[in-house]
């Protein structure tokens, strides 16, 4: 596994941050997902990501309670890495999980010698896309009609690590 190692992190303010080996949490993630997104990932694209071997995925939880507040999952093939879903359940949105959570997961990419991080965010996103400026992110390119059946543009942001 491209010498990923298992990893448990206490997050600010009482919150576990923890990457997922195997399928045990799937269906928590499925659900969390179809919360989350209009168009969700499907059960067997998710489980097909999770156990990649390229794949990074972390999940946050609060510290008083087994119930997974968000999860992200991030490709790494070096010297690149691209965040492919970063999701967190709607009433624990805007409060800085989800800063929590990239933090987190960011944090784990240093192991990995990557140069640049890249990510895709629909332009309409408006919430996502100043957390990943405040992450240090910045607008690379933008493809155009390309959410929505093409009613709405892809911005693709970058971070140089």
């Amino acid at each position: 596994m491209m010498g990923v190692q298992p990893f448990i992190a206490i997050a600010p303010e009482g919150y576990l941050c923890s990457r997922i080996l195997d399928l045990e949490k799937l269906v928590e993630i499925v659900e969390l997902e179809r919360a989350a997104f209009a168009n969700p990932w499907s059960q067997v694209s998710l489980s097909t990501e999770i156990i990649n071997p390229l794949n990074l995925t972390s999940v946050i939880r609060s510290k008083s309670t087994p119930e997974i507040l968000g999860y992200s999952l991030i490709r790494i093939i070096p010297p690149e890495a691209e965040l492919l879903r970063i999701a967190v359940k709607p009433y624990a949105q805007g409060v800085g999980v989800g800063a929590m959570l990239l933090g987190e997961s960011l944090k784990k990419l240093l192991d990995f010698q990557l140069n640049q991080v890249f990510l895709e965010v629909s332009e309409k996103n408006s919430l996502a896309i100043a957390l990943y400026k405040k992450a240090g992110f910045s607008v690379e390119n933008r493809r155009p009609s390309y959410y929505d059946n093409g009613t709405t543009g892809a911005i693709i942001m970058v971070l140089d690590v």
